[in-house]
């Protein structure tokens, strides 16, 4: 989970500064083909992303300055557990929502692929200046990869000529690619404006590429114009398509726009570099998010202690849900604190070193990671559940510390956390909730 949103995160930032540079440089340069190669390089950012070294990638730690505070469970008087660890998190509802959203987007991308994939099987050939077509009325003027659909009875209108050169051009340079590529693109970052509006330039520019070499190749201006606007605008897919963009084709065809520098190219690198230095807040050799621990630390193997890695720990090689119901299914309300009508909530730090072991840090190490005086932080906190709740005796509130403390110290070992592949300390805050029914 964390990876993938350190991905999404690294990603979708690196997307916005690019986006802006894109604005900047390239959008009034008739240099389509230039566009064009910056645009695939944005787009395979998904794809170079998780290759590039750790030295170079976000240190996930950087991104949340506080110990990571786990779920907690609610513990009763009359010694009925109710776990909250049955609950689920707000962060594995939202990856929920990004796989259903991300699957609909798969399965409508492969919908279309059916759809052209269909038309291929049951078009009928024919020839027409040398070039193979094929006859479907469906989808119109367009092109997939090696294929061009048509619709026969188009071959009468004056503008057939154009249509047919326009879409040759889509295939004949492959344009199919960079729409897949796109889909794809914009499945990932689906909830990023940034995404869609790559999506439009990318499809914008193909559009632009095409009727450029068709105008080189002598055509009159205003004639493939007027072809331009006698086309029926079909319905959009993964093909290329004359649909949306017909008043922007027009109107570029008439700027004059000067034929960018294909130094403009060279911006890719540089640019890509300096949004992978935006997203990464440190040196490689720097700690993230660590400090050295105190002496009197019960992990003395380790050099550091992280808040947040870009592997966590994990109980029983599951999720910290399985931590939570080991401490529902062993923490013990105390007798003399139920007694009392004691309630309140605790919460406990604690260390999972990097052999895996659960360790209780003492205040002086809190002071260090919180940065804080040693005198403002405690180990074991305590609150009531009620703002208006009378505070109980400090002996029964160091009751319910004692045993959530007990409790945490007798986990089993967990897998412990990695940062850049290294097993390290890692720091946790857990809540735990007495009620009495």
């Amino acid at each position: 989970m964390n990876n993938l949103f350190t991905y999404l995160v690294e990603l979708n930032i690196s997307l916005m500064i690019l986006y802006v540079a894109y604005k900047l440089f390239f959008e009034r340069d008739k240099n389509f083909t230039v566009r064009r190669i910056y645009l695939l390089g944005v787009v395979l950012l998904p794809l170079i992303l998780p290759l590039l070294p750790d030295s170079m990638r976000m240190p996930v730690g950087q991104m949340a300055p506080i110990s990571i505070s786990l779920e907690g469970v609610t513990i009763f008087g009359t010694g009925t557990v109710s776990e909250a660890a049955g609950k689920i998190s707000f962060t594995s509802v939202l990856l929920m929502i990004y796989l259903v959203i991300l699957a609909f987007g798969i399965i409508k991308v492969f919908m279309q692929l059916g759809r052209v994939a269909h038309a291929i099987i049951r078009s009928k050939r024919f020839r027409v200046d040398g070039i193979t077509l094929l006859a479907s009325p469906a989808l119109h003027a367009s092109s997939f990869f090696g294929y061009i659909f048509i619709d026969p009875a188009a071959k009468a209108d004056d503008s057939f000529s154009h249509i047919l050169e326009h879409e040759n051009i889509h295939k004949r340079e492959w344009h199919s690619i960079d729409r897949i590529l796109v889909e794809v693109f914009v499945m990932i970052n689906w909830f990023n404006p940034v995404a869609w509006m790559f999506r439009r330039s990318v499809i914008e520019n193909l559009e632009y590429l095409a009727d450029s070499a068709v105008l080189r190749r002598g055509t009159d201006p205003t004639k493939y114009q007027l072809s331009i606007l006698n086309q029926y605008i079909g319905c959009a897919s993964i093909s290329n398509q004359f649909s949306s963009q017909i008043k922007k084709r027009i109107n570029m065809l008439n700027k004059n726009y000067k034929l960018g520098s294909k130094w403009k190219l060279s911006l890719l690198l540089p640019l890509s570099v300096i949004a992978f230095f935006i997203v990464s807040c440190t040196d490689k050799d720097a700690p993230i998010q660590a400090i050295e621990p105190a002496e009197e630390i019960a992990v003395e193997a380790s050099e550091q202690i992280f808040m947040v890695v870009e592997e966590m720990p994990t109980f029983n090689g599951e999720e910290a849900i399985e931590f939570r119901k080991h401490i529902a299914r062993n923490l013990k309300y105390p007798p003399e604190a139920a007694e009392q009508g004691v309630t309140g909530k605790i919460f406990i730090k604690f260390i999972v070193n990097k052999e895996g072991k659960v360790v209780v840090p003492d205040q002086e190490t809190i002071a260090k990671i919180e940065g804080k005086p040693i005198d403002e932080v405690v180990v074991t906190a305590y609150r009531k559940i009620a703002e208006d709740a009378e505070e109980p005796a400090e002996e029964y509130i160091q009751m319910l510390k004692d045993e959530v403390k007990r409790v945490v110290l007798t986990s089993p070992d967990w897998k412990p956390g990695k940062q850049r592949g290294k097993a390290v300390d890692v720091i946790f805050t857990f809540p735990v909730t007495f009620t009495l029914q």
